[in-house]
């Protein structure tokens, strides 16, 4: 089966949430919604033609240092425009949960940022939080089959 998506006629987006059981999120400094830079969930566009989970790891991999499987999604939302056409899809993926803030240093621009500290997130970032806490998650899945990156 065919699980990745050669061309569509809408953004393809995904952002990672990566958490430690001390409290702390993974972000990197972006533009956020307000249009203001600040620390955001690192995330990018699926180029047509290439699968969601790698794309993911090597946009997460290239951002952060950090290499993870990201085949479990925690939020999952359509987007529109101000019309309500339909103009995307975003995945929040699972960039799993350490026990602890990591020894080393992340790479320059990126943080392990206090969650007391995300000071009123995008829904969608409150939704995945709430759902990795609860270890709710869900394969991510093209035409109900895993992308063969999901075993790697």
């Amino acid at each position: 089966m065919l699980t990745t998506i050669a061309h569509s006629p809408l953004t393809l987006s995904f952002h990672i949430l990566a958490t430690t059981g001390t409290n702390h999120v993974l972000m990197v400094r972006g533009r956020r919604e307000d249009g203001e830079e600040g620390w955001v969930l690192p995330h990018g566009d699926v180029p047509e033609g290439r699968c969601v989970i790698t794309t993911a790891r090597a946009l997460f991999t290239h951002a952060t240092g950090c290499d993870r499987s990201l085949s479990d999604v925690l939020a999952f939302t359509p987007t529109t425009d101000a019309t309500g056409q339909l103009t995307g899809l975003t995945w929040v993926l699972d960039g799993g949960v350490l026990p602890d803030l990591p020894a080393n240093e992340p790479k320059e621009g990126t943080s392990w940022v206090p969650m007391r500290e995300l000071h009123e997130p995008p829904a969608l970032y409150q939704y995945a939080i709430i759902a990795a806490g609860q270890r709710r998650r869900l394969p991510l899945l093209i035409n109900a089959d895993r992308p063969t990156a999901a075993y790697a």
